[in-house]
């Protein structure tokens, strides 16, 4: 029997509100084009943070602060972009001497339930910078991340088929919800994917794929397509999933050992031989369970 609910939400009882923050110079069009996705649901809001970095000398003078206002508004006039998604981000901008700081007053203040950030590919302009910020945000775990990574940075990204990796554990619902929703803004296909090895423990192979199809149950989506793949390296096997697709979303990683660790090396690898664009939800609030740090105390991978 079908559960009578609805996809999960784990922001459930409130309305999608989204935060884009940019950077001047960075390859915000792809962040954006997410960030409007996710908030063209129904309720949803947004904000995109245009962020004026003062810098000490002569940024400190009056004239220099409003020329530098001036350059970030006719730069991100120049990110519009053609889409059959509704633009939903409303530009808010905001100097500042602290960007992390800054971006944490705005979630504050909007009450934001998402955040969408640029994750900077080797040739991304501002790569340093957004690498630097990610570190001062990871700790903070009241509030959804999705990174946002394109290979293309002056396309908005509009894709015809979303597929979606889900194994199980804590991103699995968030990485499903996230899924359906670009889904929906989108008119895309969507494919959910689990990806099944033989080297873990036939219990949590079970678990898993028992949490993989309440998911599926708990959507109602009955254009969704289902796949079960079989692969030694989960990597290899999102990677053979994701040909013939336009967008790919997969979940972070729980790690008792590296906290702020989004990724294993080997799923890294695998993202950036990637063609199409990624998106990775890192959900809010995430904990290792004791089970985990068991597992990680005698050697093994949770």
């Amino acid at each position: 029997m079908v559960p009578g609910s609805r996809v999960y939400l784990s922001h459930l009882g409130t309305r999608p509100r989204v935060l884009a923050p940019v950077l001047m110079g960075q390859m915000a069009r792809p962040a954006i084009s997410i960030g409007d996705a996710l908030a063209s649901s129904a309720g949803g809001s947004g904000n995109l943070l245009a962020l004026v970095e003062i810098r000490a000398g002569r940024d400190n003078e009056v004239f220099a602060q409003e020329q530098r206002r001036r350059d970030m508004l006719h730069w991100v006039a120049g990110l519009e972009y053609a889409s059959d998604v509704r633009r939903r981000l409303s530009v808010t901008l905001r100097m500042t001497a602290n960007v992390a700081s800054s971006i944490r007053d705005a979630i504050a203040e909007t009450e934001a339930t998402s955040l969408v950030l640029e994750w900077p590919t080797v040739t991304s302009p501002r790569r340093h910078g957004l690498s630097d910020l990610t570190r001062q945000l990871l700790p903070d775990r009241g509030i959804e991340v999705a990174f946002v990574r394109s290979n293309a940075p002056s396309q908005a990204i509009s894709p015809r088929s979303i597929m979606a990796s889900i194994r199980g554990g804590p991103s699995a619902r968030v990485v499903a919800s996230t899924a359906a929703a670009l889904a929906e803004a989108y008119g895309s296909a969507l494919t959910l994917v689990h990806i099944r090895t033989d080297s873990q423990h036939p219990d949590r192979s079970r678990r898993e794929w028992e949490s993989f199809e309440q998911i599926v149950q708990e959507m109602q989506r009955p254009s969704t397509l289902v796949r079960l793949h079989h692969h030694d390296d989960p990597a290899t096997g999102i990677l053979e999933e994701a040909r013939g697709h336009d967008l790919v979303i997969i979940g972070s990683r729980l790690s008792p050992s590296n906290p702020n660790g989004l990724l294993s090396r080997q799923l890294l690898r695998v993202v950036r031989q990637l063609h199409c664009p990624v998106v990775m939800v890192r959900p809010k609030n995430v904990s290792v369970p004791d089970s985990a740090r068991l597992i990680a105390a005698n050697g093994h991978r949770p």
